[in-house]
């Protein structure tokens, strides 16, 4: 399996080795919950859901079992569930790590079509067409859902023109440092150089 849909999101949301590989468990801040692979957190998902989840990627079921009582843990409670377990040394597969970033990836992406097609959202900044509208606009849209940047303050920022479809006062907004405080610098930069490719 290769990933061909949310590459900016997937490179940016782990690595292979090093301190900050993403097979591994992890917990990235301290809002942030007990998560694997390419930005899968267990914090807002059901232990049902997280057990079923891994068991379609491929994790043996009661490995998947065990973590689904990770559901709704966050920050030094999401660590000390690693320890409290001893899966500091569980790893998932690559395939397994690609589904899950496929599976969430295409839920998030679903969500922002919502966001997109509300009323409220409509009626402020426009209707957007979906299906034609610019990859670059729909891929960072979905990067911005996926990281928690795609708020109704930022929508006042970017939505009229994803409406319009219009790449170049998106590109605009979305490259202005100012309007993204809370961004860290490598996501700011990546998502700069993937609309500026």
């Amino acid at each position: 399996m290769a990933i061909t849909h949310g590459l900016l999101t997937y490179e940016a949301e782990g690595m292979e080795g090093g301190p900050y590989h993403s097979r591994k468990l992890h917990v990235p801040g301290d809002t942030s919950g007990l998560t694997i692979g390419r930005g899968y957190d267990m914090k807002e998902k059901s232990s049902e859901k997280i057990s079923a989840d891994l068991v379609a990627a491929g994790v043996e079921s009661q490995q998947a079992k065990l973590l689904g009582g990770a559901a709704g843990l966050s920050g030094k409670e999401a660590k000390d569930f690693i320890e409290k377990h001893g899966l500091s040394d569980l790893e998932i597969s690559m395939d397994a790590q690609e589904v899950l970033f496929k599976q969430t990836y295409d839920e998030l992406s679903r969500d922002v079509e919502r966001i997109c097609s509300k009323a409220d959202c409509v009626a402020a900044y426009g209707a957007v067409d979906w299906p034609g509208l610019d990859e670059k606009i729909k891929d960072v849209l979905i990067d911005l859902r996926y990281r928690g940047d795609y708020t109704p303050g930022s929508r006042k920022l970017i939505q009229a023109f994803v409406a319009a479809n219009d790449l170049d006062g998106y590109k605009q907004a979305l490259t202005t440092r100012e309007n993204w405080p809370n961004v860290p610098e490598d996501r700011f930069n990546r998502r700069m150089a993937f609309l500026e490719s």
